[in-house]
Formats: C-alpha cells, structure tokens, sequence
C-alpha cells in the first residue's frame, strides 16, 4: 500500500512508523488476533494480520497496544481503543503470508 500525493493531501493526521507487537479483539468472531503495527496517526493505523484473521471492512474491533513510545500520541496505549476497518490489502499474501489492513479509531 504505497501513498500517493493525493492520498497524503486527504490525511486528517500525521502518520508515525510504530513496528510494535500489538493485539486486538475481533467483534464479529470474538477471537483475540495478534498483530504487526506498521504505522499509526491519531485517526487510525495500520497493521499486518495473519492471513487467516476474518477481516472486512466495517468491521469493529477493540485494538490493545500498550505503552506507545511516540510523545506526539501519547495515552493512546493506555486503554483499549475502539476501531472500524476500512481498508484489507491482501497484496501481500503471496510474499508475507499476511493481510495489510487499515482501521479508522472510533471517537469514544
């Protein structure tokens, strides 16, 4: 999923790279699903999930990250967040295994 000039210009918010392990609970299958951050901005982040996970978008799920080591988002890890997915790339299947997908997080 690369960016494009046009897709940067309709950014809310400024993207940070994050490579962290995180977690997430899974509304529609109740399943706890391990996860691979690639990047994270205030609205959202994107993630890598085993090839295997349910995933589609306007689906729901509670994302847990922890401790986040970015001053820009700090207290976002302290709780769970609340995210809608908007986006699965299933590009890279063939060379990782994984699904790259998007999630929007839900203003509580």
């Amino acid at each position: 999923m690369s960016e494009t000039p046009s897709d940067q210009e309709r950014r809310q918010h400024r993207r940070y790279p994050l490579a962290a392990g995180i977690q997430f609970h899974h509304g529609p299958s109740r399943r706890e699903i391990h996860a691979r951050s690639v990047d994270i901005s205030a609205g959202g982040m994107r993630m890598c999930v085993p090839a295997t996970a349910p995933v589609s978008p306007g689906q729901p799920l509670r994302v847990h990250m922890g401790g986040i080591c970015r001053p820009e988002l700090a207290g976002m890890g302290d709780k769970p967040i609340s995210a809608t997915i908007v986006r699965v790339d299933r590009s890279g299947l063939i060379t990782t295994g994984q699904l790259t997908i998007g999630v929007r997080f839900v203003a509580a």
